[in-house]
């Protein structure tokens, strides 16, 4: 390449970066520009729905001297457990195993070895309750049929198939999503134009919980446990870029 091609590449350069500088000296890009024009906004949609099914967390916990015993005495806590949840018509594929635990017990005193004392041995279940009216029975019966050593953990609220309800928060999620759009064209004194692109995030689905505490009613007479679902919401989240005009 001779010096005065190269010159002539130097110059259109210098006329390019000096078209893209504006008054105040700062340099930019038209193209670069361009590309980047629009404006972006994120729109939020949800519905109200009543749970059509609800999660119970239980299981049985015993602690004594030796593992073995501790193990068979939670066997059988459990085993009772599972039969009053097929008296109530739970279906076996709606009872998962969360966690299986021995763990040993110490006893600690100041200047000496830690001591075992015994072993605990925890057995925890997840059980999906399709039935919300039998709710309450499914937590007293398991708390009478383990006893002592029963451990209730919780219980959840929630919707069995939320896409059903999906359909109603994405059309609230767009119309968020363009009054917040219109809103900021007005403000900035330009026209809104059509859409560039849109994505979508789904948020996890709220679950309507409650806790109980570690030991249940000790009398067969006790008055049944109240429950109630209330509602909950199935959120989704848009992201939204339009054209200026």
């Amino acid at each position: 390449m001779n010096r005065n091609r190269l010159g002539s590449i130097t110059v259109a350069a210098i006329a390019l970066l000096a078209a893209g500088c504006s008054d105040n000296g700062v340099t930019g890009f038209a193209i670069s520009q361009a590309s980047q024009t629009g404006i972006s906004v994120s729109g939020h949609g949800s519905v109200s729905v009543v749970p059509d099914i609800a999660v119970v967390t239980l299981g049985v916990e015993v602690t004594v001297p030796t593992v073995a015993a501790a193990r068979s005495q939670a066997a059988t806590a459990m085993k009772a457990v599972r039969a009053s949840l097929d008296a109530n018509g739970i279906d076996s594929d709606d009872i998962k195993t969360l966690s299986f635990d021995i763990q040993p017990q110490y006893r600690y005193q100041r200047d000496e070895k830690p001591e075992i004392t015994g072993y605990t041995v925890s057995n925890r279940v997840s059980v999906k309750v399709r039935d919300l009216d039998t709710v309450s029975d499914v937590l007293d019966d398991a708390a009478g049929a383990a006893g002592d050593t029963v451990r209730i953990n919780g219980i959840s609220f929630t919707v069995d198939e939320p896409e059903q309800y999906e359909s109603g928060a994405r059309k609230a999620a767009i119309a968020d999503a363009r009054m917040r759009a219109q809103e900021l064209a007005a403000l900035a004194g330009v026209t809104l134009g059509k859409v560039r692109s849109i994505s979508e995030s789904g948020a996890p689905i709220p679950i309507a919980e409650r806790s109980f505490g570690r030991a249940m009613l000790d009398s067969a007479a006790a008055p049944p446990t109240p429950i109630s679902p209330g509602e909950t919401e199935i959120s989704l989240s848009v992201f939204v870029v339009y054209e200026i005009e």
